[in-house]
């Protein structure tokens, strides 16, 4: 039986249902701080597991004895063990250490755990590195994190596989344009997703200043950033730039696809270097042409990607990726269930 810790995000949670669907025996832990309200109610395919508060972080010492417990019981109850255990974090390790003698270890690395707020920065190396030298196989969403704990840990790469994040088949269809981006004057270049420090608003305001785009959709809430040089106010001032909020999750895709242009435009950051954005996926699997900036490894790997260095012409790309457009759509999809076959092998 195969019990995967845990599923509370939603790049994890669509790993963890496409392993389910492999592997239908497939445990997927969804931990709950408790709450005098009560826990929220679970996916269908979930199992909501409610620890005390901060059991990710200062009190995980005490709330993964409990964790383990639960986990063993329902395995028993379902009649059978775990024998393959797939940790998500560094804070599963004293369950990885529990089960270590009983069950296979697998660490699926989904982000740098190292950039998380409150989660202890360089704190988090010691216990990765543990669960990695722990576990048989180490998953890495992006190939700079692979390198990195290969160099940092000492791991064997053979047993280091890249498993990026994917797309859902519905980015391959065709859906209705919805109107707000259809009345806009083309072409549409646009950004999907939340709008924090991660984003590179300088490079948002050069391109929204090309007399070579037509409009720049902004799809996603704006959460509470600095503007320390005034691109976002000059975004919000400008005639050509056009802020639609939060979308329902739902009917993503269908703003995604109604965009012309996709523009990635991840900030400088060491966070941003190492992840693996579902956004990138998800365009890909559109077809449309992307635009983006080279912060993030794994996108400046991608082929068939316009990434902008810094002191590039932005016009330059902007032209490419245009000339692009006349050809048409490419749709190519690498999905969740092509993920979880890479690990078919390995998964007893």
């Amino acid at each position: 039986m195969i019990a995967q810790f845990d599923v509370n995000t939603i790049w994890r949670r669509k790993f963890g249902e496409a392993l389910q669907r492999r592997h239908p025996d497939t445990m997927l832990f969804a931990p709950r701080a408790f709450s005098p309200r009560g826990a929220p109610p679970p996916e269908p395919c979930h199992i909501a597991v409610q620890l005390p508060p901060g059991w990710a972080s200062r009190t995980s010492i005490l709330a993964m004895p409990l964790f383990a417990h639960r986990a063993r019981t329902l395995a028993s109850a379902r009649g059978g063990a775990i024998d393959t255990a797939i940790f998500t974090t560094f804070h599963y390790l004293p369950i990885a250490q529990r089960l270590s003698g009983e069950a296979q270890i697998i660490y699926y690395c989904s982000d740098d755990y190292r950039g998380y707020a409150g989660w202890g920065g360089d704190a988090t190396i010691a216990p990765e590195a543990e669960l990695c030298r722990l576990a048989s196989l180490c998953v890495f969403v992006s190939t700079a994190l692979r390198d990195r704990a290969i160099a940092e840990y000492g791991l064997d790469p053979a047993a280091c596989l890249v498993a990026p994040n994917a797309s859902e088949p519905r980015f391959t269809t065709d859906p209705p344009r919805p109107q707000a981006l259809a009345a806009l004057p083309g072409p549409v270049f646009g950004t999907v997703g939340v709008f924090n420090d991660r984003i590179d608003f300088g490079f948002l305001d050069r391109l929204a200043g090309s007399s070579e785009v037509g409009s720049l959709a902004l799809v996603g809430p704006l959460q509470d950033c600095p503007d320390t040089d005034g691109a976002i106010a000059r975004l919000r001032g400008n005639p050509k730039v056009h802020w639609f909020g939060a979308q329902p999750h739902d009917e993503i895709h269908a703003w995604m696809a109604g965009i012309d242009i996709a523009v990635i435009p991840y900030a400088p950051t060491q966070f941003n270097h190492f992840c693996s954005p579902m956004r990138l996926w998800d365009h890909l699997a559109i077809g449309q042409p992307i635009i983006a900036t080279d912060a993030c490894d794994q996108i400046a790997r991608q082929a068939g990607v316009f990434v902008v260095s810094p002191g590039d012409q932005l016009d330059r790309s902007i032209s490419s990726a245009k000339t692009s457009l006349t050809s048409g759509r490419h749709p190519y999809l690498e999905s969740w269930d092509d993920r979880v076959a890479l690990l078919a092998p390995w998964i007893c």
